[in-house]
């Protein structure tokens, strides 16, 4: 296979070479596929890279790849941890959580992506920041959270022109 030739597999198919990379100490890299992440990611344009927890501390906000107990996976970000431990997770557009969700469920995290062609961090600065004030409004108050989104999408605009 040359370099411009994609490979398209189900994540089941996928995750068991993504956590031989992992375990090995390398980064695997993915195309979003989905529309969960919506806003933030999309759907055959941006990237994230996956990289071993290896005694990471999880944190409200960070992106994750687990695995639910029907065997299907997902990426999607942190909205509670529970006093023992277990995580409540949500996709960016998405209003339900998986709850329950356990570290051993967990095979990996995502400290950077690739949106808009522009590698972010997702462990600090402004990206986390509004990541996660975006996730708490949009979980309590999701019209509102509409309304931040177009401001955001104009101060921008505004910025950048």
């Amino acid at each position: 296979m040359n370099e411009k030739e994609t490979l398209s597999l189900s994540m089941r198919e996928l995750m068991p070479f993504v956590e031989e990379e992992l375990a090995a100490g390398k980064e695997a890299v993915l195309t979003v596929k989905g529309y969960s992440m919506d806003p933030f990611l999309v759907h055959n344009r941006d990237k994230v890279y996956l990289t071993a927890l290896n005694g990471t501390p999880l944190r409200k906000g960070d992106v994750v790849m687990f695995c639910r107990e029907d065997g299907s996976y997902a990426m999607h970000r942190i909205y509670k941890i529970r006093a023992d431990g277990s995580m409540d997770i949500v996709g960016d557009s998405q209003y339900i959580c998986d709850a329950g969700v356990t570290l051993s469920m967990i095979k990996a995290y995502v400290p950077k992506v690739i949106r808009k062609g522009k590698t972010i961090s997702c462990e600090k600065g402004l990206w986390r920041f509004w990541m996660v004030r975006y996730m708490n409004l949009r979980m309590r108050c999701p019209r509102l959270a509409k309304h931040f989104m177009r401001f955001c999408g104009r101060l921008h605009r505004l910025m950048h022109h």
